[in-house]
């Protein structure tokens, strides 16, 4: 951390200490897997059995072959919502087993 004598925000410093540990992916994890369960909704939600985050894809196991197919059919909206949650494009890919 460069900090010199001058007092920095916060932000800044805990930024500095997650890039320095190596924490970003995560991170990042968390913030996907949490932000799908908010976009998903209380109905997908009760059909995800596991959902995690790894190398920019997310993927969601769902119990129901037939949700399955309707979420994979529209993966782009929901890649796309899903980033839109995060304010970032952090998930590249969404897989839904």
């Amino acid at each position: 951390m460069s900090s010199g004598n001058r007092p920095q925000p916060l932000g800044e410093i805990m930024q500095e200490l997650i890039d320095e540990m190596g924490l970003k992916p995560r991170i990042d994890g968390a913030r996907v897997v949490e932000a799908w369960a908010f976009v998903a909704g209380t109905k997908i939600n009760s059909l995800t059995q596991k959902a995690w985050f790894r190398s920019g894809k997310l993927y969601v196991k769902i119990s129901s072959a037939t949700w399955r197919h309707e979420l994979h059919l529209r993966r782009r909206e929901w890649l796309r919502r899903l980033n839109n949650e995060l304010g970032e494009e952090v998930v590249e890919e969404i897989v839904f087993r």
